[in-house]
């Protein structure tokens, strides 16, 4: 399955994150597409609301940094799926 990697917009992005890149899976038999995973860059946004934190070599505390990823299963059931049956998704 052909990919397309992408960046999501202000309005598409994940709710609190800096940005969020993703990728879509391209269904050639019907011109469709599925969204196959997504990365979110939190930034420092959720550490600061949760204190989530670590000392650093100078015995400073600084908050981490955050991301996230995710596979999704309309990915895994579009790989699992015989070459015939991939146009009804």
């Amino acid at each position: 399955m052909p990919m397309i990697k992408g960046r999501k917009s202000e309005k598409e992005k994940f709710a609190g994150g800096l940005y969020t890149t993703t990728i879509e899976g391209f269904i050639p038999t019907n011109g469709r597409a599925i969204q196959a995973a997504t990365s979110h860059c939190l930034g420092q946004n959720f550490s600061k609301m949760f204190g989530i934190g670590f000392m650093d070599e100078e015995g400073k505390k600084q908050l981490v940094w955050q991301n996230s990823w995710g596979f999704t299963t309309r990915s895994v059931r579009q790989l699992l799926r015989p070459p015939s049956m991939r146009v009804n998704c």
